[in-house]
């Protein structure tokens, strides 16, 4: 067997224990849950089959899991992206947040049309999200500023100073309570299905999640990203265009995350509402982590995690069972997942065995 071939076999194993080392995560994760569940309830059995089955009871809970599902694709692919280059850049809190306010900003103006005016707003969400991803990147570049702090803080700044925005000059005083001015009714997004809290925001996150992928596995610059994340110091020697690569991946990841922010604010509210951060950013974290930094397994992330949020709502709704167990569910998954020496025994035997295998047929031959 060639070289090549023996290089695929590996690849093709270490893809199967991923597979299984996210499979046994969430087994051991539900395990733990049924445990908890059964410390607090008093049907445990039945609390247990709704944390598993309870968002497919009836369709309002399964749009529930559609809506929680798109921003996740935004937010989790942005973080795959910077991660795939080797930054630690957690600013697509900051970034979705900002999208929001900047698409706000837009989107409260009257008399554009409508033919535009969307489209106005999701440049201005993706402008206002690659500022914020973007700075953290280029001051690792020239500066090198560690890149999380960088980040971290950035993120408090787009709270802060969108906050400022909202609450000073796009504050409605009628409204009765924090709010922007109302959007314009040419900013209402398309819906689908003829589901109002399903718009066209789910096509522009699996549009991101296409883009994502074809920019890191399809082209020349993702070539050089996926490089400079994997060994850095040879991307310099080799004379790759490092700092280029860092910041320009920012950019790039911060205007899918300001999209996202950008569409969740239209598709879901007559107005800018927010008072917090919507941990979006940190979920696509995690997201990342469960997918590897993968953008084509971003879907199936998001969509797990949109569907055990709903049932944590749907547990919380018909039962006394606290919604808290949700997040000890998830923080297991992660832990296991990102848990590189988890099965790495097991793995580690099966390459070798492989590749005795192999020279075995070599031998024979």
């Amino acid at each position: 067997m060639s070289k090549g071939k023996s290089m695929d076999a590996s690849k093709r194993i270490e893809m199967q224990f991923s597979v299984l080392r996210t499979a046994a995560a969430i087994l051991i994760s539900l395990v733990i849950a049924f445990i908890l569940i059964a410390t607090v309830s008093d049907n445990p059995g039945g609390d247990f089959v709704t944390l598993l089955t309870g968002p497919l009871h009836n369709s309002s809970r399964m749009t529930t899991i559609v809506s929680k599902f798109i921003p996740l694709l935004f937010t989790g692919t942005a973080i795959c992206l910077v991660n795939s280059a080797g930054q630690i850049n957690i600013a697509a809190e900051g970034a979705f947040f900002a999208g929001a306010v900047a698409a706000t900003m837009v989107g409260i103006i009257p008399g554009i049309p409508v033919v535009i005016h969307i489209p106005l707003c999701v440049l201005a969400g993706a402008a206002a999200g690659a500022v914020i991803m973007g700075i953290p990147g280029i001051l690792h570049v020239k500066y090198n500023v560690v890149t999380i702090v960088a980040a971290l803080m950035i993120n408090y700044v787009a709270l802060y100073l969108g906050l400022y925005i909202i609450l000073n000059p796009l504050r409605d005083p009628a409204a009765g309570f924090e709010a922007s001015y109302p959007f314009a009714e040419s900013t209402s997004l398309p819906t689908l299905f003829g589901n109002p809290r399903i718009h066209i925001g789910l096509i522009l996150g699996i549009i991101a999640v296409i883009a994502a992928y074809l920019l890191l596995y399809r082209t020349g610059f993702g070539l050089v990203a996926r490089t400079v994340g994997n060994n850095n110091k040879f991307a310099v020697y080799s004379g790759m265009p490092v700092g280029k690569t860092i910041i320009g991946i920012s950019l790039f990841a911060g205007c899918l995350a300001g999209v996202g922010g950008t569409v969740e604010t239209l598709g879901n509210y007559q107005r800018f509402m927010y008072t917090d951060f919507t941990n979006h950013g940190w979920d696509g974290v995690m997201l990342a982590v469960l997918c590897h930094n993968k953008p084509q397994y971003m879907p199936l992330a998001a969509l797990f995690l949109a569907y055990i949020r709903t049932s944590a709502d749907a547990l919380n709704f018909s039962s006394s069972v606290p919604p808290e167990i949700i997040e000890v569910i998830q923080a297991v998954i992660i832990i296991f997942v990102a848990a590189e020496k988890f099965l790495a025994g097991w793995e580690h035997k099966a390459i070798v065995k492989n590749s005795q295998k192999e020279l075995g047929t070599q031998g024979g031959e």
